[in-house]
């Protein structure tokens, strides 16, 4: 069962596209640290109003962004860890399911069980995951 949103009504599907694409229009060709980081940012709050609500409590985005930026550090060494993937395929796969495990974790800290399902589109029950094809680098 999914938990309804309690943070009054959420962008579309149709809307959100629209407003991210926007917002990676307005980047110049080579943003600066600054600018990329306030992308993310934007795009973090963008991907709350899609799920959980525009009503969301301020100091709850603030709190998510905190995890946000946390896990970044992790999925920055998951990257390197990408680029050397033939030499360390299977250790890979390890670790792009414990870095699920770890961004639901973190993210659990300040959503509610229900809450995180819709943040993340989980199925009650389903782990979370990872948007990358891990059986690829078992080969």
């Amino acid at each position: 069962m999914r938990l309804e949103p309690q943070y009054g009504p959420r962008l579309s599907n149709e809307e959100y596209d629209k407003r991210i694409l926007s917002l990676y229009r307005s980047l110049p060709p080579l943003p600066s640290h600054d600018q990329d980081t306030e992308v993310r940012r934007q795009e973090l709050n963008l991907a709350i109003d899609h799920r959980l609500g525009r009503g969301f409590p301020e100091e709850r985005r603030s709190a998510l962004w905190a995890v946000q930026q946390r896990i970044e550090k992790k999925r920055l060494r998951l990257g390197m860890k990408y680029l050397l993937r033939r030499l360390i395929g299977r250790f890979f796969a390890r670790d792009a399911r414990s870095l699920a495990g770890y961004a639901a974790e973190e993210y659990a800290r300040v959503l509610s069980p229900g809450e995180l399902n819709l943040f993340l589109d989980l199925k009650d029950g389903e782990p979370p995951r990872l948007p990358v094809d891990i059986e690829h680098f078992h080969k």
